[in-house]
């Protein structure tokens, strides 16, 4: 990656120095295992660090070009896809989901009585792609104990996922269609599955998978030849471990980077979290 002197952009570069000590201080504290630091303004990269490790148990060093899961960042690009479609006028923002994907035409919403029991009670109006766009379908993720809905996700969506081996995106997909809404249809913000919907929604639009989609308008045009839903094995060697926090303190490895699920193709397109890629 170029970059430039820090000064054309009205940065202090020995200011901007101060940054690698801070970034180190997280390694020396084990908070971190590797960090890569960017800095640009008006286009132009002013400055680029790098410290710690990519994989702390195979000693390997963090390098620039090393390749991380990119998780709900996956986010960002799955929605430029989208708004190229709308550009393009396939649909308009207010357009019904149900419209290209019938499954969702007669959705429930969840109602609670006050007691550990509830109701579900039709929805009062079609899921928009506004409103999938803006996290406020209704849709979940699983990530709340104490909802009922979000157990429904846990034991339909992700569990159908790890024991169907043929499952796709258009399966994950009919599957959240299957469950009941967390709210009425543009009541409320709720982080959710959204964007895997967004997802089917650019293959059934464009008639490829999303996969083949974001590879051929936006990874290729834009050099992002790194970027993808898994990791060829020639580019294995740069792909990172993750790590969280140990419960004595410190670090442990949550996913090692020879973990399989990114080392090869997929079938289920995540455009809410499933790509990788680098920092440039």
């Amino acid at each position: 990656m170029n970059t430039v002197a820090p000064e054309k952009h009205g940065f202090d570069a020995a200011r901007l120095e101060r940054v690698h000590a801070a970034m180190q201080g997280y390694i020396d504290r084990e908070q971190l295992a590797g960090v890569i630091t960017l800095v640009a303004r008006h286009g132009e990269v002013v400055y680029l660090d790098r410290c710690g490790m990519m994989d702390r148990e195979a000693g390997k060093e963090m390098q620039f070009d090393a390749i991380f899961r990119i998780y709900s960042m996956s986010k960002r690009i799955t929605s430029l896809a989208v708004l190229m479609l709308y550009e393009e006028g396939h649909f308009r923002l207010n357009s019904s989901i149900a419209d290209f994907l019938p499954a969702f035409k007669e959705m429930k919403v969840y109602q609670p009585r006050g007691n550990a029991d509830y109701d579900l009670v039709p929805a009062q109006r079609q899921i928009t792609i506004r409103d999938l766009l803006t996290h406020t379908a209704g849709l979940s993720y699983g990530f709340d104990e104490h909802s009922p809905v979000d157990e429904l996700y846990r034991t339909k969506v992700w569990k159908t996922l790890d024991e169907n081996p043929e499952a796709d995106l258009a399966m994950m997909v009919d599957e959240i269609a299957k469950l009941p809404l967390a709210n009425q249809p543009g009541a409320g913000w709720r982080y959710s599955t959204a964007t895997d919907v967004l997802g089917r929604l650019v293959e059934v639009v464009s008639g490829k998978t999303l996969e083949v989609f974001l590879r051929e308008r936006i990874f290729e045009p834009l050099g992002m030849p790194d970027t993808g839903f898994y990791v060829p094995a020639e580019k294995h060697a740069r792909f990172t471990a993750v790590y969280g926090p140990a419960e004595t303190g410190g670090l442990k490895v949550i996913e090692p980077a020879d973990h399989p699920h990114y080392l090869n193709p997929v079938k289920v397109f995540s455009g809410g979290g499933g790509l990788v890629s680098t920092t440039a």
